[in-house]
């Protein structure tokens, strides 16, 4: 017997502007509502959503939101409207005061991008601060930190796969020499975690792990420091990669874990901020 398949079609951007609009007004903010359209709509839906709601309402449905929402989950929802370019120079800008903590959200967005869309991220930041990120690294740091920051945000990697296996032998060597003695050489650390490609560090750090049965991440602990709250950088790990490579992230903390990520925000975070990240790991 042949059943009838209804499809489901997306609202347009005007209907999703004036449900937002219904969800403001009243006694309270809905905010299941607003989760329930702006975490099931993708970035292309999400920007045509702010543009629409803004010229339907005249006013900014940012700062809507900043007026209606509160605490992590206005946080983590004002991330999410925005642009991922314009996302991650707004995050990088705000780890600019406070860097000698912050300093590993730099090391993320150069670390997770590929060099065009890091290029990307900098355009979006001299849009926004009229300033390059390199500009304001070199200013809000010094020493070591700064060497290291403007290494990761300067280079142009290969983006490759392709592995060069003597080097990587070679460069664990030069690791190795440049840790030694409980001493940190950090220009030659530099050097190499700031230029080589993902595909080449990844070699160099097992080829050091096979020669010396350490991690390289033991020694490069050495030299830095934990970031943040850890409601900040959950946020910014979930709204920046729940579109992009969340489900290698998930597979891996499993892994590495026991348990899902799932049932860590489940545990760890409540109300409408979880309700908001539970929503986005199923994006």
């Amino acid at each position: 017997m042949a059943t009838n398949t209804v499809s489901q079609v997306a609202p347009s951007p005007a209907e999703d502007a004036a449900a937002l609009l219904k969800a403001f007004q009243g006694w309270g903010t809905d905010e299941q509502a607003v989760i329930a359209i702006l975490a099931r709509r993708d970035v292309t839906q999400r920007k045509q959503i702010t543009l629409t709601y803004e010229q339907m309402y005249n006013e900014s449905l940012l700062q809507r939101l900043q007026s209606e929402l509160s605490g992590d989950f206005e946080r983590a929802m004002c991330h999410w409207i925005l642009d991922p370019d314009e996302r991650q120079a707004v995050m990088a800008n705000a780890a600019m005061k406070c860097i000698q903590e912050e300093y590993p959200v730099i090391i993320e967005i150069a670390g997770t991008n590929s060099p065009a869309e890091l290029i990307a991220v900098k355009k979006a930041y001299h849009v926004l601060y009229k300033c390059s990120l390199e500009e304001d690294v070199a200013a809000c740091t010094t020493g070591n930190l700064r060497s290291l920051l403007l290494a990761l945000v300067s280079t142009y990697r290969y983006d490759g796969n392709d592995v060069n296996m003597g080097l990587a032998k070679s460069e664990a060597k030069i690791v190795h020499e440049a840790v030694r003695n409980g001493t940190i050489d950090h220009e030659e650390l530099i050097r190499i975690v700031g230029t080589r490609s993902k595909a080449q560090l990844k070699a160099t750090f097992s080829c050091f792990k096979d020669e010396h049965s350490s991690s390289i991440t033991k020694v490069l602990r050495n030299a830095t420091r934990e970031a943040g709250t850890d409601e900040d950088t959950l946020t910014r790990v979930v709204v920046m990669h729940a579109e992009k490579d969340m489900k290698g992230i998930t597979g891996a903390f499993q892994k590495r874990s026991s348990v899902t990520l799932e049932q860590v925000i489940a545990k760890e975070t409540s109300g409408d901020y979880r309700s908001f990240l539970t929503a986005l790991l199923g994006s």
